[in-house]
């Protein structure tokens, strides 16, 4: 199959899903922002080294209203000219179904390089409101089906939901909806009252690529691994170790990621005089596996930020149980669908950091528990959140959305 995958960002997880799909034997192209650091920094060079740079079309960059008109009525001319169905769809969609006219003309040159590509399905792996409006256009110009996979951030930040509603005809015209999580599925059942059958598709990793080198780990080892943000909760991790240390208990935490909190947090710090804390920035993923392999336990004490941000089952806590980590994270969003409390990590309730600091304890105090835990986090991650088995059950679902359209089309 020839696949276009439209997404806003474009994280690991999704290359990861992407060249999965690839090394199936499908053609696979990507409609994507590239502008971002992080873009730059590690996901152009996965794009590079997969051999995708040659089916990776980037959004169109508006460097003024005047540029961006002027561009849109030249392209739109020679398409009338080339591909002459494909242009007159366009203009008639755009007129009917975009009350912001420049939305419109965007998505128009964003889209307009897939005309004469042959595409058999256009998959949305986050869809936020603006990718839903880009897919659809997409769809109804080259008579494609479409398939939508519902994340966290496309749900439940801002006003995402309140946009959703509006589209809820749209949504349903998918050839299927997808979720990562049961939490996720419920969610949209009550809030869009969609009557058809929802597909639950984890969001996934590579096991192989997480292996532990079996060497000790450091006794009383803290690590987190994240962006510091509000919804991460990365203070209450702080806040338990302020209590660790209250207690006598000794422990050295390592926290490795950047974001908007982290000056309050290193403030938080210093001003409490906290021992044993270390924030270090972004690293590698080898660098990231050699702290994961020598920790003793895994903390994750997400929380549902103030804007509506949330975790839902967080690539975070799969890549520490397949380095055979136990994990503590918060009770909160279907989080059981991923970690069985006190059988491969155990759950607190959400902004705890008392409940933190026990659960820590607890581990830190019976570090054979602790293995136990983190061989059965493996075994979770293999059976249930594996990158092989997932994409297996992607592929499949494109392929009959694929299939009955074209049943469907036949004369």
């Amino acid at each position: 199959m020839k696949i276009l995958y439209v997404c806003d960002c474009l994280p690991t997880f999704v290359l990861n899903e992407i060249i999965e799909l690839k090394n199936h034997g499908h053609e696979m192209f990507i409609l994507a922002n590239d502008s971002s650091k992080l873009y730059k920094a590690v996901h152009g060079p996965i794009v590079m080294k997969n051999g995708l740079d040659k089916q990776f079309q980037r959004f169109f960059i508006v460097k003024n209203r005047k540029q961006k008109y002027v561009t849109f009525f030249q392209k739109l001319l020679a398409d009338i000219f080339a591909h002459p169905q494909c242009a007159t769809k366009a203009c008639w969609k755009l007129l009917r179904n975009y009350s912001n006219l420049k939305c419109g003309v965007i998505d128009y040159l964003d889209i307009r390089s897939f005309f004469d590509l042959g595409i058999d399905i256009i998959h949305s792996p986050f869809s936020t409101p603006r990718m839903i409006d880009k897919v659809y256009l997409l769809s109804k110009i080259l008579n494609t089906p479409f398939t939508l996979c519902f994340r966290a951030h496309d749900l439940y930040y801002g006003n995402n939901m309140n946009e959703h509603i509006r589209r809820s005809a749209v949504i349903e015209k998918a050839a299927q909806i997808i979720t990562i999580a049961g939490y996720n599925r419920d969610f949209l059942k009550k809030n869009l009252a969609i009557k058809k059958d929802i597909e639950i598709i984890h969001s996934a990793i590579d096991p192989k690529s997480f292996q532990t080198k079996g060497a000790s780990r450091s006794p009383n080892s803290i690590i987190a691994v994240g962006r510091l943000d509000d919804q991460k909760g990365v203070i209450y991790l702080i806040k338990a170790c302020q209590i660790l240390h209250a207690r006598e208990i000794e422990y050295k935490c390592t926290i490795i990621g950047d974001g908007p909190e982290k000056e309050s947090c290193q403030k938080f710090i210093a001003e409490r005089r906290i021992p044993n804390m270390h924030l270090i920035d972004y690293l590698p993923n080898e660098a990231v596996k050699e702290h994961l392999d020598r920790a003793t336990v895994f903390v994750l004490p997400c929380e549902i930020a103030s804007d509506g941000r949330r975790d839902i089952l967080a690539n975070a806590l799969k890549e520490a149980m397949a380095m055979q980590i136990p994990v503590i994270t918060s009770k909160m969003c279907g989080i059981e669908e991923l970690v069985d409390d006190g059988v491969n990590g155990m759950l607190v309730p959400p902004q705890s950091p008392e409940a933190l600091a026990d659960a820590i304890e607890t581990l830190i105090k019976n570090p054979e528990r602790g293995k136990t835990m983190g061989i059965e986090g493996r075994k979770k991650i293999e059976r249930h959140f594996n990158i092989e088995t997932e994409v297996q059950k992607l592929q499949n679902i494109l392929r009959q959305a694929v299939s009955r359209t074209t049943i469907h089309t036949l004369p």
